[in-house]
C-alpha cells in the first residue's frame, strides 16, 4: 500500500486530518501526529507505545527512528517493502493517539 492510499483510507476516521509540515506528509489526529511518510528512510514513521516499537524492532519488522541521533522511543520506522503492513499498524498508531486524548 502507497502512503497516498493509506491516507485515503485514514482520513475517513473521525478527529483525522492530512497535514504537512517541513514538506513532510503526516496524519494528525485531533492536531496530533501519529504517523507519517519519511523519504530519506523509505519508511512510514508510526507513533506507539515504546513497549510495542522495541517489539516491533526486535522482530525485524521495524527500525529504530534515530534522526538526530537521538532514539525516539514511541516512533519506529517501517520500511518500505513492508508497506503490506502499512494500514494495520497505522489502525494501531490511530488507537494510540485517541489513547491520549
Amino acid at each position: 500500500m502507497t502512503y497516498q492510499a493509506l491516507t485515503k483510507k485514514m482520513v475517513r476516521f473521525q478527529g483525522v486530518e492530512e497535514s504537512t509540515m517541513m514538506g513532510t506528509h503526516r496524519l494528525r489526529y485531533k492536531g496530533d501526529f501519529f504517523t507519517m511518510w519519511f523519504d530519506k528512510a523509505n519508511s512510514l514513521i508510526v507513533k506507539l507505545p515504546a513497549e510495542r516499537v522495541t517489539e516491533l524492532i526486535e522482530l525485524g519488522e521495524g527500525n529504530p527512528f534515530n534522526f538526530t541521533r537521538k532514539q525516539f522511543k514511541e516512533w519506529v520506522l517501517i520500511p518500505a517493502g513492508r508497506s503490506g503492513d502499512f494500514e494495520k499498524l497505522a489502525r494501531e498508531a490511530l488507537k494510540f493517539a485517541r489513547s491520549k486524548k
